[in-house]
């Protein structure tokens, strides 16, 4: 898989994380205490973050491009 491919799966799962993060809030998890269900969230969205940069990094060095 591409490092290109890598960057759009990576996009796709934080925007799911940010949205599936609100959904869960008001639908499923209404009645758990937020601050957890924000954090588990929180956690799946860093990560996604994280591959997003290192994707990024990977992408520029298939292109020839050390900046």
């Amino acid at each position: 898989m591409s490092a290109r491919s890598n960057v759009r799966i990576a996009w796709a799962l934080f925007a799911g994380s940010l949205i599936g993060w609100a959904i869960t809030a008001f639908t499923i998890a209404r009645d758990e205490p937020q601050v957890i269900l924000g954090i588990s969230w929180l956690a799946i969205t860093l990560t996604a973050w994280d591959i997003i940069r290192t994707s990024n990094v990977e992408a520029k060095q298939e292109d020839g491009d050390e900046s």
